[in-house]
């Protein structure tokens, strides 16, 4: 399996700013919609995504660098691989005495000294990996009977749930062995806690199960969702706010223009209408944009002389703020 920061192209120490900068990048250069039929675009797309799943999760990305892939196998428990680590670094033999007879003995692994360490835990931990949180297919049953529902959870991000993306799903069966790997699409301006249900690909029977995901939005920096609505806060210089007039606002379906009053202040709020939450079938929300001026750095005379004349004859009278 390629490494995950390989896929990404970022290095190791990368900071999680980095990894997310990178990551949208690349995914509005391969996503499926702008790239119709190329199946090279796809796989990169699915690539990128399973890479950022577990990147952009700070316990998963410690768990991914102590211990690779073996971390994503469903199941993986890693105070029990750590323990088994230090045992055999130890040089434990199997069960008895002085063995680590708590995780059965290497004796279920074959023989220790000819096997890494990485493939004793892939077999202790199943090796499989799911995108998601573990669940499995469910044990065969009999055909004459439905399958049973599998329930787990997908992560996206707030711009991927207001957007709607394709997520790679890597499913195992409970017994192991059998793997598959769905795309899974998740709908423009789904909401945390929002459920997509997958016919059939659930526990085995006649009909199968299905699965059911609950959808797990990651909440954003500057972007905020209330409902149907958005709120943002959107710096500004100082200029842009004294003079007015129109400014490019960033919204995830492009940028937009927005004219500012001369003179406005600092943390008031304007409207863009219907640049909202965009859901089929509903009345599409706002985009409330609170503004954030902000002010050189530094010290300019220049600057301070203007702003003295600004000021005139009409200081602040701050005695009123106890009113």
């Amino acid at each position: 399996m390629k490494d995950l920061y390989q896929s990404l192209g970022v290095e190791r120490s990368a900071p999680q700013d980095e990894i997310k900068k990178t990551y949208r990048s690349l995914t509005r250069q391969f996503h499926p919609d702008k790239n119709p039929g190329d199946k090279a675009a796809e796989e990169r797309f699915k690539e990128v995504s399973q890479a950022y799943e577990v990147l952009s999760d700070p316990d998963k990305r410690s768990l991914y660098d102590e211990f690779g892939d073996v971390s994503l196998t469903q199941g993986f428990d890693a105070e029990r691989a750590r323990a088994y680590k230090q045992a055999r670094s130890g040089g434990f033999g199997g069960g008895g005495p002085g063995g680590f007879s708590g995780y059965g003995g290497f004796s279920d692994f074959g023989d220790a000294r000819e096997t890494s360490f990485d493939d004793l835990l892939s077999r202790m931990f199943g090796g499989g990996r799911v995108h998601g949180d573990a669940f499995g297919r469910g044990a065969r049953g009999p055909v004459s009977r439905r399958g049973g529902d599998i329930h787990g959870e997908i992560s996206v991000s707030l711009l991927d749930s207001l957007l709607g993306v394709t997520v790679p799903l890597r499913v195992e069966s409970a017994a192991g062995g059998e793997t598959r790997t769905l795309d899974v699409r998740v709908p423009e301006g789904i909401t945390d806690g929002g459920k997509l249900r997958l016919r059939e690909q659930g526990g085995q029977g006649s009909p199968p199960g299905d699965i059911i995901l609950t959808i797990r939005v990651k909440p954003g920096r500057n972007l905020e969702r209330d409902g149907t609505n958005l709120r943002m806060k959107l710096p500004v210089t100082a200029f842009e706010a004294y003079r007015g007039g129109p400014i490019d606002v960033p919204t995830p379906w492009g940028s937009v223009t927005m004219k500012l009053p001369p003179a406005i202040q600092n943390g008031q709020t304007l409207r863009l209408r219907e640049k909202g939450v965009r859901i089929r079938g509903e009345a599409r929300g706002d985009l409330f944009v609170t503004l954030d001026i902000r002010m050189p750095e530094g010290g300019d005379d220049e600057l301070l002389a203007v702003l003295e004349r600004l000021q005139g004859d009409e200081a602040l009278r701050r005695e009123e703020a106890l009113v």
